[in-house]
């Protein structure tokens, strides 16, 4: 449902060999109360000792360390007082003595063993920073009535083509990047149908999708499928239209959706960091509001019913147009990106390091974090006024449907500070969260299934 791809791809950089890391205390490795933490660490090896660091999340330094307790079948206990932890997510890495080998051929001789796991002490009492700019909604008010004054000039790019069950299952193995048939008893059609449209941008160029549909004349409620970061071709939203949605995935970059090879755009090489509306995502977030207005321009629709989904830069983008789009009944966001920008720059600064998001750093000698007993401090560049337009979390504050979301606790490209920082600012009663402790940046068949009856409710 939510990382919608046509070419095989995986960043779930947890992935981790030998190790595995759970806690009686909390199953998905959230916690709000007690003196101490206890996770056990379990291997496949035969350990002989495990060394473990503790750090605030994403930064490198430690502020504790230790030595965890061997436990019958290869498992360590690894307990620490949580007298010193501010609401937050926190990296625990540990260093696995497994013994040496004279097999050189055994892959397993590659000893000592490293691993973490991530977990979240009060994340619901996270101090979240504030630097959404004083002009903020006025600023994507004027950008909706821009791209709102541009005529749709919608071209059916291709014919429609019927799929069966049977069809829409092969589709999902050689194109969509997804098992044949996930989630059979969510079928409310066994027939749909496909076609290639596109529409006007806000740029002069043109916004393609594909579009799928259940088969008859509706009306049907409406879903836009949101990619993730990247220049790549987009799969038809076949699963969703069996599922009884209008749905369209769009390719954001103004791009064709089956182009046999994607170049990266100079949009992203020649934006203007120090002006919103000459910063390539100002552009991106229109072209997805162009997106909703075609869909709700259709007479085969039900407009009370129109759900944004995505993952990665598509949970990003779904949250960001509901906050400036009242149509929006409802928003799935997984894995959400480039949120909490202030906290991002804190983990840089304490990792004494540089990055794209971060030129201004002066490098810095690494620091453990534990100064900081509240939100990061507000980055006042005029590079940071500027992303300040385009963080998720302050689109989130403005969203009146309700939200599920998805967060990886050992995701390195949507941290948990970055992903929880967009929940705590919902206002919304009806959402909703699920830690998915032990992965990464990565796609959740079971969360799919989950949606789909969420949104049927």
């Amino acid at each position: 449902m939510n990382v919608n791809l046509a070419n095989s791809w995986s960043d779930d950089s947890s992935a981790q060999l030998h190790l595995t890391f759970y806690s009686s205390q909390s199953d998905d490795m959230l916690f709000n109360k007690g003196k101490d933490i206890d996770i056990i660490c379990q291997t496949d090896l035969r350990g002989l000792g495990l060394s473990w660091s503790l750090h605030h999340n994403m930064i490198n330094k430690p502020f504790l360390t230790g030595e965890a307790k061997p436990l019958i079948g290869n498992k360590f206990q690894i307990k620490f007082p949580t007298t010193d932890l501010v609401p937050g997510f926190y990296d625990i890495r540990v260093v696995l003595d497994s013994g040496t080998s004279n097999n050189k051929k055994n892959a397993l001789d590659k000893r000592p063993v490293n691993g973490s796991c991530t977990f979240g002490w009060k994340v619901n009492k996270m101090a979240i920073p504030d630097s959404r700019p004083k002009g903020f909604k006025a600023f994507w008010i004027k950008a909706k009535k821009e791209i709102d004054a541009l005529p749709l000039d919608v071209t059916i790019e291709t014919e429609l083509k019927t799929y069966t069950s049977k069809q829409i299952d092969t589709y999902n193995v050689k194109h969509a990047c997804l098992p044949a048939d996930y989630d059979p008893k969510g079928h409310k059609y066994e027939t749909v149908e496909s076609c290639k449209v596109s529409i006007a941008g806000p740029d002069g160029g043109r916004i393609y999708g594909w579009l799928a549909k259940p088969m008859g004349e509706g009306p049907f409620p409406i879903m836009l499928v949101l990619p993730g970061a990247g220049y790549n071709p987009r799969p038809r939203p076949l699963e969703h239209a069996r599922h009884g949605y209008l749905a369209l995935d769009i390719q954001i970059h103004g791009q064709d959706v089956d182009q046999s090879s994607y170049e990266f755009l100079d949009e992203f090489v020649n934006d203007d960091i120090n002006n919103p509306v000459k910063y390539n995502y100002y552009n991106i977030y229109k072209r997805v509001r162009q997106a909703v207005n075609y869909l709700v321009s259709r007479t085969d629709v039900d407009t009370k019913k129109i759900v944004v989904v995505g993952g990665s830069q598509g949970g990003r983008l779904g949250i960001v147009i509901a906050g400036i789009d009242s149509r929006i009944t409802a928003v799935v966001s997984t894995i959400t990106h480039s949120a909490n920008f202030p906290h991002q720059v804190w983990v840089c600064n304490c990792n004494g390091v540089k990055s794209p998001s971060n030129p201004w750093l002066i490098e810095l000698p690494e620091q453990d974090g534990m100064d900081l007993k509240d939100a990061p401090p507000i980055v006042k560049t005029e590079e940071a006024k500027c992303f300040a337009f385009f963080d998720p979390m302050y689109f989130a504050q403005d969203i009146k449907c309700p939200v599920l979301m998805l967060g990886g606790l050992t995701d390195t490209i949507s941290p948990p500070y970055s992903v929880w920082a967009v929940y705590t600012n919902l206002k919304v009663k009806k959402k909703a969260i699920f830690a998915n402790p032990g992965h990464a940046h990565d796609w959740s068949p079971t969360f799919d299934r989950y949606a789909w009856k969420w949104l049927n409710k």
